[in-house]
């Protein structure tokens, strides 16, 4: 049973909490609050031309941004990539990198793509349904499509051959796991944040029931609206929908006083949302989402455990019990640490939920958790420090009740 006493738990009143902005719940998911960096790196391109995706359609001219911290030493080996959520793009991540952060520039590369299909409204970035022109004409993709793209950015326009980690929060959290199924040769650990193993029915209908918001826009257009008039209230209002599950209850409860407060606040992320989201970028990536499993990995046919198996590299999973958007029982995470042969459950347990990742306490404990594992592995040490589930658990296969 839970202990409740502890402040970050159920009924606490945190002052965090009240205060929060439209930036943690616009981007939940997606980023951490007030952590962008001040002086970001510029924006690289990597040219792939076309991209051949596991259905087997084509996407031509596939172009894929990104920022990168640090200096690549001349080995080319001390590089981590770190990928972003939903709604975020290539700044989201950059939080956890820089000097003595968890991802420690001053010894690492961190490379933060903008990730395939992303949602910016950033004409410039990398290939997406909307920048590409082909709009609805664009094939549908799948998360292990993204993955193969960002191998490809790594591979074949910076020369990397091997990474120390790899690491994203929500999304990117997604993205990561399935860069330990698809390269297990490729890094020496893997920390996804927040994610699942493969979508619930749950999720299938949160995203579609965020995605007829869009679409019942009049301004949709079944997709082909035009650059200056999108259907940005329809957009608002599905993000919103995927976000009133991006927090527990215990958290709305906190973060607001009473009803007015809640229905004011909705009122201005909703347009605020609209305008900085492009809706069919978003609509695809969440097809992805629910789409995605990674027991469907070539040659696993469906098995999660198999999957899990197959994995090399230390696994690092973070996820929340209080998350309610990418449930950490059933979207397979516990099923995936129970098999995986070098794996460790860190449990964010933040009232916050799914946005549990942002709070102050959950970035102090992610950063402290992969600044210990980066350590390990540099020191040439195997597996992690602590117990391989949390203590407080009293099951491998699913969160505490």
């Amino acid at each position: 049973m839970q202990d409740w006493h502890d402040p970050h738990r159920r009924g606490a009143r945190h002052p965090w909490l009240r205060r929060m902005t439209f930036g943690l719940l616009a981007l939940a998911a997606a980023t951490a609050p007030g952590l962008a960096a001040a002086q970001a790196p510029p924006v690289q391109t990597c040219e792939l031309g076309e991209l051949k995706l596991e259905s087997g359609a084509v996407i031509p001219n596939v172009r894929m941004t990104f920022i990168a911290h640090g200096t690549l030493n001349a080995e080319r080996s001390n590089a981590i990539l770190s990928i972003h959520g939903l709604r975020g793009n290539r700044d989201a991540q950059s939080f956890l990198a820089g000097p003595g952060r968890a991802l420690d520039t001053d010894r690492y590369y961190v490379i933060q793509p903008d990730t395939l299909g992303v949602a910016s409204t950033d004409p410039n970035a990398t290939t997406s349904p909307t920048r590409s022109g082909l709009n609805m004409r664009f094939p549908r993709f799948s998360i292990r499509d993204m993955v193969q793209a960002e191998h490809r950015m790594l591979t074949e326009c910076l020369n990397i051959r091997h990474l120390v980690a790899v690491t994203g929060i929500s999304m990117g959290g997604i993205g990561s796991l399935q860069w330990a199924v698809s390269y297990p040769d490729f890094m020496d650990a893997v920390i996804p944040i927040v994610p699942q193993a493969h979508a619930t029915r749950q999720t299938n209908f949160v995203w579609e029931a965020a995605r007829q918001a869009i679409m019942l826009d009049p301004k949709w257009q079944d997709g082909a609206y035009p650059a200056n008039d999108p259907p940005r209230r329809g957009t608002g209002i599905g993000v919103n929908i995927q976000n009133a599950f991006g927090f527990s209850s215990d958290a709305f409860a906190a973060m607001f006083q009473d009803r007015a407060s809640v229905e004011r606040f909705y009122a201005t992320t909703t347009e605020q949302l609209g305008n900085a989201t492009d809706a069919r970028d978003w609509v695809y990536r969440t097809w992805a989402i629910v789409d995605h499993d990674i027991a469907k990995t070539p040659p696993f046919n469906g098995d999660l455990r198999a999957a899990a198996r197959s994995i090399k590299a230390r696994l690092l999973l973070m996820p929340n019990c209080f998350d309610q958007l990418l449930s950490p029982g059933a979207s397979g995470v516990m099923e995936v640490a129970a098999h995986a042969p070098d794996a460790r459950i860190v449990d964010l347990d933040d009232i916050a939920g799914h946005s549990g990742n942002s709070t102050p306490r959950s970035v102090t404990l992610v950063a402290a958790e992969i600044r210990d594992l980066l350590q390990r592995v540099a020191d040439g040490r195997p597996g992690f420090n602590g117990p391989r589930i949390p203590r407080h658990w009293s099951r491998e296969d699913r969160c505490p009740n």
